[in-house]
C-alpha cells in the first residue's frame, strides 16, 4: 500500500486538506464515478550512471495511457477512441533515480520548455549546444550530468513530454491532453495510479515537485489553474509542490483557457496575469507553490499585475534582480538569429539566479519530505520589488491594453531594482542593467523573446577601484552580502564559495 507522503502530512498540519467533497475534473452532472484516465503501459530502457560519486539509474522510454471522455479537455470529443470511449496516447519520458531504490523521497518533475529540460540544466550547470536534440530518447547528456547538485541533496528527476508538436500524444486541437499526461505521469511516479503492472524498475516516490521555467512555468500555472493537479480518483493533490520560475501569473492559450481562439502552447494574447491567490483556489489539491519574477519580467510579462504577497501560508512570491534569460545563449543567436536590439551586439545582464534556484529546490525538499519543518520555516518570506509607475509602451516596455502596469523602482546611481530578494550582485553591483530589457519587447509571437535578455553597462576597472578599492575590498563586501542572504534564508551556505570565485573573476575582467 502506498505510504502517506510527508508532504501530504504537512498539508494536513497546515489545514489545507479538507473533508469537503469536490467534483472531479470533467465529471458530468449525475456521473460521480472516478475518471479512468491513467498511464497504462511503459516501454523503457535503463542505463547505469555514476553521478556525484554514487550509482544512479536513467530510465528512458515511452508511456502509454488513456484519457477518459469526461475529462475537461477542449477538443477531446473529436479524437479517435476505443470501444470504451477512451482516447489513447503515447509520450516520451525520462527518470533519474538512485540505483536499486524501490522507494525514494522526492522527485522533481520538469515541465519541458519547448521540449528542453531547462530546469535540470540550470540546477546542474549543464549547457547543451544550441540546436542539439533535447528529447528524452535523443538527448546526449555529458558524463556525470553536471555539478551533482540533485544527487547531493537526494532529489530524483523526471520529465514527460506535454506539448503539441513535441509529444506524439498531444494533438493541436486538444492540447489539454498534455495536462492529463503530466498529471497521470505524476500519479505513476507516486504510485497512486495502479494502471501499470510493470513499473520497469521505477521507484515509488513519497513526494513530487513540478517545476518549469518561462513557457513551462506558464504550463505549471495552467495545470494548477485548470484543476489538473487533482487526482481524478481522490480529489487530492498529485504534485505536492509547484515551482514557476518566470511564472508571473501567466498561463498558456491551451485547452479551455484558449476560449474560442486556436490553441497554442504560448501566452494568452494580451492575457491578464493572475495573482497567486487567484491561481490557488482548490485547497484540497493545490500544491505548495512558489512563483518567481525576474527583473525583465516587469518589462515584458506584465509581472506587476501578479506582484502580491499571497495570503496563503503555502505559497510565496519572490522577485529577483536577474534577467529572465542569462548569457548561455551566444551572441550569434540573440543578436544574429533573433535580431534583438536591431542586431547590434551589446553586453548582456550577467546576474545569475542559479544559486537561488538551487536554494529553492533544497527548501522544497525540506518542506515536502520533513513535515515538521513546515512551509512557513522551510521557505523564507515573500520578497517583492518596490514598484513605481510604468513608462509608456515602447520597444523596451510591453504595455497591456486597459491595465495600469508598474515597474520596479531603481537605485539612482546603480540602476539596480530596489526591494525583492537582495542578490549580492545587486547589492554591490559591477555594472548597471540598462536597458532593462532588450528591444523589441513583445509577447505577440512565440519567437518574440528578445525582452527576456537585459542590457548591461559594466563599470570600468577605474570605476570599480573608485567604488570598492581592491578586488579583496570588493570581495569582503560581496561576502557580507552573501552571508546576509544565507542568514535570511534566500541562499544556502554551499553556494558561498563558488559565488565568491565567480565574483572575483568578474571584478578582474572589468573593461579598462
Amino acid at each position: 500500500m502506498h505510504r502517506r507522503s510527508p508532504a501530504r502530512a504537512l498539508a494536513a498540519v497546515l489545514g489545507l486538506v479538507t473533508a469537503v467533497t469536490v467534483g472531479m475534473p470533467g465529471a458530468q452532472a449525475g456521473d460521480r464515478s472516478p475518471l479512468v484516465s491513467a498511464v497504462t503501459g511503459i516501454e523503457a530502457t535503463t542505463t547505469q550512471l555514476t553521478l556525484a560519486g554514487a550509482s544512479w539509474t536513467r530510465t528512458v522510454g515511452t508511456v502509454s495511457g488513456v484519457v477518459d471522455p469526461r475529462e475537461q479537455v477542449a477538443g477531446l470529443a473529436g479524437l479517435p477512441v476505443d470501444a470504451a470511449g477512451r482516447h489513447h496516447y503515447t509520450s516520451e519520458f525520462e527518470v533519474l533515480a538512485p540505483t536499486g531504490a524501490t522507494r525514494a523521497d522526492l522527485v522533481l518533475v520538469e515541465a519541458e520548455n519547448r521540449g528542453s529540460p531547462l530546469v535540470l540544466g540550470a540546477l546542474q550547470d549543464l549547457t547543451l549546444p544550441v540546436g542539439s536534440p533535447t528529447s528524452p530518447r535523443a538527448i546526449n547528456w555529458p558524463p556525470g550530468l553536471g555539478n551533482g547538485f540533485l544527487q547531493s541533496v537526494g532529489v530524483s528527476y523526471a520529465r514527460v513530454q506535454w506539448e503539441t508538436g513535441i509529444s506524439a500524444g498531444v494533438p493541436a486541437t486538444a492540447q489539454g491532453i498534455g495536462e492529463v499526461i503530466t498529471r497521470d505521469f505524476g500519479r505513476l511516479l507516486e504510485g497512486t495510479d495502479r494502471g501499470v503492472a510493470d513499473r520497469r524498475g521505477l521507484p515509488v516516490f513519497g513526494a513530487s515537485l513540478l517545476a518549469g521555467v518561462s513557457q513551462s512555468a506558464w504550463f505549471v500555472n495552467t495545470l494548477v489553474d485548470e484543476g489538473f493537479n487533482a487526482d481524478p480518483r481522490t480529489g487530492r493533490r498529485v504534485f505536492d509542490g509547484a515551482l514557476a520560475v518566470d511564472g508571473t501569473g501567466n498561463r498558456l492559450a491551451i485547452n479551455r483557457l484558449a476560449g474560442t481562439a486556436p490553441q497554442q502552447p504560448y501566452l494568452l494574447p494580451d492575457g491578464v496575469p493572475v495573482t497567486i491567490d487567484q491561481l490557488l483556489t482548490r485547497h484540497r489539491s493545490d500544491p505548495l507553490y512558489v512563483d518567481v519574477a525576474n527583473y525583465t519580467d516587469f518589462y515584458r510579462l506584465r509581472a506587476s499585475v501578479s506582484d502580491q504577497a499571497p495570503r496563503r501560508p503555502d505559497a510565496r512570491r519572490y522577485d529577483w534582480p536577474s534577467p529572465h534569460a542569462g548569457t548561455s545563449f551566444p551572441d550569434a543567436v540573440v543578436f544574429g538569429l533573433l535580431r534583438c536590439n536591431d542586431g547590434s551586439v551589446v553586453p548582456r545582464n550577467p546576474i545569475d539566479y542559479r544559486p537561488h534556484l538551487r536554494t529553492l529546490v533544497t527548501q522544497f525538499a525540506t518542506a515536502l519530505t520533513h513535515p515538521g519543518a513546515g512551509a512557513r520555516r522551510a521557505l523564507p518570506p515573500s520578497a517583492l520589488f518596490e514598484l513605481t509607475a510604468a513608462p509608456a509602451a515602447s520597444a523596451t516596455f510591453n504595455a497591456l491594453p486597459g491595465v495600469a502596469l508598474s515597474v520596479p523602482r531603481v537605485d539612482p546611481d546603480t540602476a539596480q531594482p530596489l526591494g525583492g530578494v537582495r542578490f549580492p550582485e545587486a547589492t554591490v553591483p559591477l555594472g548597471r542593467p540598462l536597458p532593462v530589457a532588450l528591444p523589441p519587447v513583445s509577447t505577440r509571437n512565440i519567437l518574440d523573446v528578445c525582452g527576456n535578455w537585459g542590457g548591461w553597462q559594466p563599470f570600468t576597472a577605474g570605476e570599480l577601484a573608485t567604488r570598492y578599492g581592491t578586488v579583496d575590498d570588493y570581495l569582503a563586501r560581496y561576502a557580507a552580502a552573501v552571508d546576509e542572504q544565507v542568514r535570511q534564508g534566500y541562499l544556502r551556505a554551499e553556494e558561498r564559495a563558488p559565488m565568491l570565485d565567480a565574483a572575483r573573476a568578474a571584478f578582474l575582467s572589468a573593461p579598462a
